[in-house]
């Protein structure tokens, strides 16, 4: 019998220790809440996580050659014996004009095991099966996906989880209404023709309360996820009467705004994905309560950035999801109060001449108050300009925070602008950064007033040049033999979109500002080697460091080109270029390039979704995702944490904390006192979900 061990321990007071003795199973303790212990320190503790484990009782082949019934080849509705296990069938789907069970078009041969999932308690226990992926892959490739049936018990409302290592995931709600009892149910969420290693299901009744943490009130659950010598990572659960986005699926775009009100109390600006509603959620001191207004967003448009200022005001930018073309409501802002209450709304000019805003795609935007004025970074699609073609890129524009009205746009910040991250300094001053792979290419540093904007190019990378001697264009170039070999050959022009690259965050310190990036070094960490170039990331990305001067712009750096007086840290310098899409050759340089990680091989590690904020001791918190690539498929392995000085100096080892903390790509964490901060949402279960790092 095989047992899976999913936590660490499991938290028991005192009510259901006297339940386990008297012998009672799935018991509902939702009138009992568990209370926070606060340890010497003063920091809350929660509980640690429930245990939850699959017991495997026996296992079977089910081949896959049962299939739907629908009007297609082969698609019989007819499920074989040896495609059943107990309650749980694997069945092929329709695909375009059938259902293929021959080898060609569908993988097959699915090792299932049928057991149980309960807790350590032995106070639950439900049907379970561990599905592993096919062991024959398709012979030409695959078409028809298998998925699971199921057949109910009892017609009451179910729910199918899934246990996810040390999680318990919620898959689908399935209610009475849509069950045949005794007959195999479908349930397409369910798919497992393309499972990598293996996956637990296990079906449970609705009216069962099944949980890895432990509740903190009727609306609130939580638990310790992780105990480290640097900090312990708490996850808190908010039930919502709306759909928050699910970071790890959401849209591009930035999706959750944490804020500080009166810099200590957590307050949140997100939006409901089912109806669009705009919402502030504002946390209690102690986290264990919340509260939730609806905010202003009269065109139902996307929530793209927000902020807030001292007084208790707060700001956001929506942009309509246009299918095609422009309107006089594209973008909105909009100033309420604390109580969500309007107090100005504005809908700036997005024509040529305006914001030159013609779709806004899921690009990113980023918006900060400071005094009195709200400063803009926005990427979009602009209007058809002389060539007759909608190119894009990123501005920066300032607004009177009173009236909403722009105050100055300056204009395009980077071309291609795919990334952007703003901040205020403290000469009361906007300072940010934004990605774009051309004029210039690469992370540019922007610091701007009201009145003036400075820029400067701080770091670049590499660049995929032409692999035909004719461009678009219809100009013929020369082989660019430099980077050329036996198995491919470059030419001597380009029009390369990849940037290479991803933002961190920009953090300001006592002499300068620290900018922490993901980058794509070759071995020697070199990030101009135009021969490690392409769509399938040939190079894994590493964590860049650099630290700048903060009157960068009086300084000798121009185009492409990274000058020494500019940089304060130490680190590898190189000089490169690329030949421009007419054929012009732009000079690079990179300088003072720190890289603090050393991943060589992609498949075995690579970096996303890098975050970083300063702490209480003027230290950073790196914090960032471990993927493997494959081809074009990124996979998840686990999140990683390092404390590191404002010069780059490593203050710790890089710390495995798990699954519990997953990141999107853009939004940002925040820090209250000892607390670094990340919102998260699960859309599935209707919940805001708050990750809390109790730094030690």
């Amino acid at each position: 019998m095989k047992i899976i061990k999913v936590v660490m321990s499991l938290f028991l007071g005192l009510g259901s220790m006297l339940l386990i003795l008297s012998g009672f199973k799935n018991v509902n303790n939702d009138a009992q809440y568990v209370n926070h212990q606060v340890n010497r320190f003063g920091i809350n503790i929660l509980p640690d996580l429930k245990i939850y484990t699959f017991q495997s009782k026996e296992s079977k082949i089910l081949p896959g050659l049962s299939t739907e019934k629908a009007s297609g080849y082969n698609c019989s509705g007819t499920i074989l014996d040896q495609d059943k296990m107990n309650r749980f069938a694997i069945v092929s789907m329709f695909y375009q004009n059938g259902c293929y069970t021959d080898g060609q078009y569908n993988n097959s041969n699915y090792k299932v095991e049928f057991g149980s999932v309960g807790d350590a308690a032995g106070e639950q226990q439900f049907e379970a099966y561990k599905v592993y992926g096919p062991s024959t892959k398709a012979g030409k490739f695959l078409a028809s996906n298998h998925c699971v049936y199921y057949q109910f018990p009892t017609k009451e409302n179910y729910t199918v989880y899934e246990l996810e290592g040390e999680k318990i995931n919620k898959i689908k709600e399935i209610p009475a209404s849509e069950i045949k009892v005794n007959e195999f149910n479908p349930i397409k969420e369910l798919v497992v023709s393309t499972i990598e290693g293996s996956k637990i299901f296990f079906f449970a009744p609705s009216s069962q309360k099944i949980s890895i943490y432990s509740k903190l009130s009727q609306t609130i659950e939580g638990a310790r996820v992780k105990k480290t010598a640097l900090f312990d990572i708490d996850k808190y659960r908010y039930q919502s009467t709306y759909k928050p986005y699910d970071i790890i699926s959401s849209r591009s775009n930035r999706v959750f705004f944490p804020l500080s009100a009166n810099n200590q109390q957590l307050c949140v600006v997100w939006q409901d994905q089912e109806n669009q509603s705009i919402l502030l959620t504002i946390f209690g001191n102690d986290l264990k309560s919340e509260s939730t207004i609806k905010l202003p967003n009269t065109t139902k448009a996307i929530l793209v950035a927000a902020t807030n200022d001292n007084l208790g005001n707060y700001y956001y930018c929506t942009v309509k999801d246009m299918s095609s073309g422009n309107s006089d409501d594209v973008v909105a802002l909009y100033k309420v109060n604390s109580k969500g209450q309007q107090l100005a709304q504005d809908n700036p000019e997005t024509g040529a001449s305006g914001l030159n805003l013609f779709r806004f795609n899921s690009y990113k935007a980023d918006l900060k108050f400071l005094d009195g004025k709200l400063g803009l970074f926005i990427a979009r699609t602009m209007h058809k300009s002389s060539d007759g073609l909608n190119h894009q890129g990123g501005i920066a524009v300032v607004f009177d925070a009173n009236t909403l009205k722009v105050f100055r746009n300056f204009g395009q910040t980077s071309g291609h602008s795919f990334d952007n991250y703003l901040t205020v300094n403290s000469n009361n001053e906007f300072v940010g950064i934004d990605l774009g792979d051309n004029y210039p290419r690469g992370i540019n540093l922007h610091k701007f007033t009201p009145l003036e904007i400075n820029s400067k190019i701080i770091y670049t990378f590499k660049t995929e040049h032409g692999t035909s001697a004719q461009s678009p264009a219809g100009a013929t170039y020369p082989a660019y033999s430099e980077i050329s070999n036996s198995a491919k050959k470059y030419y001597k022009w380009s029009n390369d979109n990849g940037t290479y690259t991803s933002l961190g965050a920009l953090i300001e310190v006592d002499n300068g500002y620290v900018v922490v990036y993901t980058g794509e070094p070759d071995a020697t960490g070199k990030s101009i080697n135009n021969s490690r170039v392409g769509d399938q990331n040939t190079d894994p990305r590493n964590i860049g460091f650099l630290k700048i001067v903060k009157d960068f712009e009086t300084k000798s750096g121009s185009g492409d080109v990274v000058s020494d007086d500019m940089v304060l840290s130490k680190g590898i310098s190189e000089n490169g270029g690329f030949y421009t899409f007419g054929g012009n050759w732009a000079e690079q340089r990179n300088t003072g390039v720190q890289w603090l990680s050393n991943y060589k091989d992609k498949s075995k590690g690579s970096v996303e979704n890098l975050k970083a904020v300063k702490l209480q001791d003027n230290s950073i918190l790196l914090v960032w995702e471990l993927v493997t690539i494959d081809g074009y498929s990124s996979n998840y392995v686990s999140t990683y944490a390092m404390k590191i000085d404002s010069n780059g100096n490593k203050l710790s080892e890089p710390v495995d904390i798990g699954s519990h903390v997953r990141l999107d790509n853009r939004d940002d964490l925040l820090v209250i006192g000892n607390k670094v901060l990340v919102v998260s949402g699960n859309e599935v279960e209707k919940k805001l979900e708050l990750i809390v790092f109790e730094m030690k």
